[in-house]
């Protein structure tokens, strides 16, 4: 059912033009990195991973040189070796003790170097600088040749749904990867995916002002990458870092693409696909839609949704924005139109099954689809609300999705207000004073959770006490946890995005500051580094206003007045 509200006003006689275009692109992992894991859940303890072995029908001899012929080939070189590589006329071996060591092979008299260890290798390959090694135990590791801290890093485990195959052997052959099982069946590694994850663009100009809205298929990022990005853009097109919002999906079934500290080394960023894949793509959409900008007509929408519930608080307290907001951008000349539609909800199902694996834009990958197909939308771009503390209704995605895109469907075919005026842009950021635990505090804290007992928690509570004292002893703690604020006007629509994990209370408290006009909230934009609580989060110690800031790695929680003090300073500024 739709619930429209009073935003609507009869045709407006003399329509504003705006330049505007959008622009797309897929950030789906390429073959190589091999494998990626996914962000956004904790659990399993060991991780989850893209990677999916699909049996070919390869011939052994083609993809594994027959063991007997190797071992004579190299026999000088790899003695008792258990297993071996060559990468770049070095020779790597391993034996049965997961002693790594390797030597250039052009050396008459082999110096032996020593890598880190690994217990329990069967098999080793290497490709564009990292060495990879297999295991007893069924798990893939990598390590980084060129890198300073040398440290192998699981890449994926045996979770007998998507790696669901005993292998003794790997390899790498024109840029794949290979893995042969006990039987001699080839299998050739993949990512398991939807195919869906993207980034999208929308450039808007006015007289001599331009913005950029720009939506991303992914849980989160660090503020310091969004700073490599929009310089970027300010070197090529002079358009300030203000002028350009980043709002992340927050889908739970991405790549990892911010540095989740205390998750364990598995679970931070694979270089490659940061820097080769998701960088450049968001680089390239927006030069292109700056690029190719048209007259076009700007209008607003909004209605209700059911498709989120409070996960953290009850009764009263238990808050919920239901705004569905919609900017249709129409280009005058072929009347081709650009949806951006947004609303806060985490794009989050039950972590179970072959989906728990899978690649995925989740719900609003969905919407996005439908809208392109069925409503006649060329482009369709979201952008993820204050859903700090929403979850769907339903632990189905594509019913969610399929929910919200009827809203978007309903507010698309109704009468929508067109925007009029200038643009304008500002970007602000509050810093809140982080409260230290002495070290004292932190080594007891990390006592209690030492358990050896495989605990997910009490694992995260050790390696953030690991961290915190890390950086205690060197002077490093951070004296403030920023929050940014930024807000894009376009004509009368207001858009004002939060950094962090905003709570659904962040948008209902800012949009009552301008009663009756078009005003949307967004959060997860320019930096996802924690949630952003409210003081009932923080006194319930709720997930958002407590347990997740040892997830997050963060120094401290935020103190109690963290959301007066944002509405405050957002009301004096009036931007």
């Amino acid at each position: 059912m739709l619930y429209f509200v009073g935003l609507f006003t009869s045709p407006i006689k003399a329509q504003q033009v705006y330049l505007s275009a959008t622009a797309k692109a897929s950030i789906e992992p390429k073959a190589y990195p091999f494998s990626v894991a996914l962000a956004g859940y904790g659990y399993p303890r060991g991780g989850r991973f893209s990677l999916d072995w699909i049996k070919t029908n390869m011939k052994v001899e083609k993809v594994f040189p027959p063991a007997r012929k190797q071992h004579l080939k190299w026999k000088k070189w790899i003695g008792n070796a258990i297993a071996f590589t060559i990468f770049k006329k070095i020779i790597y071996t391993a034996d049965r003790n997961g002693t790594i060591i390797y030597t250039a092979l052009e050396d008459r008299a082999p110096v032996w170097k020593k890598l880190p260890a690994v217990q329990g290798i069967t098999s080793l390959s290497a490709y564009k600088g990292r060495l990879f090694a297999l295991t007893s135990d069924d798990e893939l590791l990598q390590l980084e040749l060129g890198g300073k801290n040398r440290t192998w890093v699981r890449i994926a485990r045996f979770n007998g749904l998507t790696y669901d195959i005993h292998l003794k052997a790997i390899t790498t052959l024109d840029g794949k990867l290979y893995g042969l099982d006990q039987n001699n069946v080839v299998f050739e590694g993949h990512h398991k995916t939807e195919g869906n994850l993207s980034v999208s663009a929308v450039a808007i100009s006015a007289a001599k002002e331009t913005v950029l809205l720009v939506g991303a298929d992914v849980c989160g990022f660090n503020n310091d990458f969004i700073a490599e990005v929009k310089g970027e853009i300010l070197k090529k097109h002079h358009i300030l870092p203000s002028a350009i919002l980043i709002n992340a999906s927050h889908t739970h079934f991405a790549p990892s693409t911010q540095d989740w500290t205390t998750w364990g080394a598995h679970q931070l960023p694979d270089s490659v696909y940061l820097n080769q894949v998701v960088k450049p793509a968001l680089i390239n959409v927006i030069h292109t839609a700056i690029k190719n900008r048209k007259p076009s007509i700007l209008s607003f929408g909004r209605a209700k949704t059911t498709i989120g519930k409070n996960r953290s608080l009850e009764g009263t307290a238990a808050s919920y924005d239901d705004d569905v907001d919609v900017l249709t951008i129409e280009r005058k000349k072929d009347h081709k139109k650009t949806a951006i539609f947004l609303t806060g909800c985490h794009p989050v199902f039950k972590n179970e099954g072959i989906g728990g694996y899978t690649l995925s834009a989740n719900y609003p990958g969905i919407t996005r689809n439908i809208l392109e197909k069925e409503a006649g939308i060329t482009d369709a771009l979201f952008m993820q609300g204050c859903g700090g503390d929403i979850n769907p209704v339903s632990v189905d995605y594509k019913k969610t999705g399929n929910e919200l895109a009827t809203v978007v469907k309903g507010i698309l075919n109704a009468p929508m207000q067109q925007l009029t005026g200038n643009i304008t842009f500002y970007l602000d950021s509050l810093n809140f004073p982080v409260k230290k635990w002495s070290d004292e505090r932190i080594q007891a804290f990390k006592t209690v959770n030492d358990n050896g007992k495989g605990d997910v928690e009490a694992e995260k509570d050790v390696r953030w006490a690991d961290l915190m004292l890390g950086l205690s002893k060197n002077n490093k703690v951070p004296v403030n946890m920023p929050v940014y604020i930024q807000t894009i006007n376009i004509g009368n629509w207001k858009l004002v995005g939060l950094s962090r994990e905003a709570v659904t209370d962040y948008s209902i408290g800012i949009k009552q500051l301008w009663p009756g006009e078009l005003v949307s909230v967004a959060g997860y934009c320019n930096d996802v580094s924690s949630y952003l609580p409210t003081s009932k989060h923080i006194q319930s110690a709720t997930y958002e206003g407590l347990g997740s800031f040892f997830w997050y790695g963060q120094p401290s929680v935020f103190p109690l007045d963290v959301y007066e003090k944002i509405i405050s300073t957002i009301k004096t500024k009036n931007h």
